[in-house]
């Protein structure tokens, strides 16, 4: 007898679920419209992140305002001067922007120093190779077997 309400009240139940959120059928199922130029604008809003603009958006908005000088650039006329300067030997080729690195070795073929020329400044400086000497197990040394840059070197 228990069993048998308990299924009639699930069932009475769904029932008047199943009446009570039946959904009411409109008169007009069309959708709503709207005009081509609302519809470009939503569309065009929503592919354009909404951000304040950075500095470098400002400066970026700023140099288009200017006109490309065509002057600025070279002419063919500079290139064929630039070549005859380079023939004649007035103007020195360019070096390469390259780091060298080049080694000092002593009478036993066992490196002493390294010479650093850098690309950028063309100036060099030389690492003295400590790798012969004891290591310091001091506070404050390091283990490395390179010793301090030497940036200007005095001859006398």
């Amino acid at each position: 007898m228990r069993n048998t309400f308990l299924v009639a009240s699930l069932l009475g139940l769904t029932l008047a679920q199943a009446a009570w959120a039946a959904p009411e059928a409109p008169a007009d199922v069309r959708p709503p419209q709207i005009s081509e130029q609302a519809a470009k604008d939503a569309y065009d809003n929503a592919q354009k992140p909404q951000r304040s603009a950075s500095g470098y958006d400002r400066l970026a908005k700023e140099s288009r305002r200017y006109e490309v000088n065509p002057d600025l650039a070279p002419s063919e006329a500079d290139y064929a001067k630039a070549r005859q300067d380079r023939a004649e030997g007035k103007v020195k080729k360019p070096t390469g922007g390259r780091t060298q690195i080049e080694t000092v070795r002593d009478q036993n073929n066992r490196i002493t120093e390294y010479v650093v020329t850098p690309g950028s400044t063309q100036v060099p400086y030389s690492i003295e190779n400590r790798s012969e000497f004891p290591a310091s197990s001091a506070p404050g040394h390091s283990k490395d077997t390179l010793g301090t840059p030497k940036f200007i070197n005095f001859g006398f």
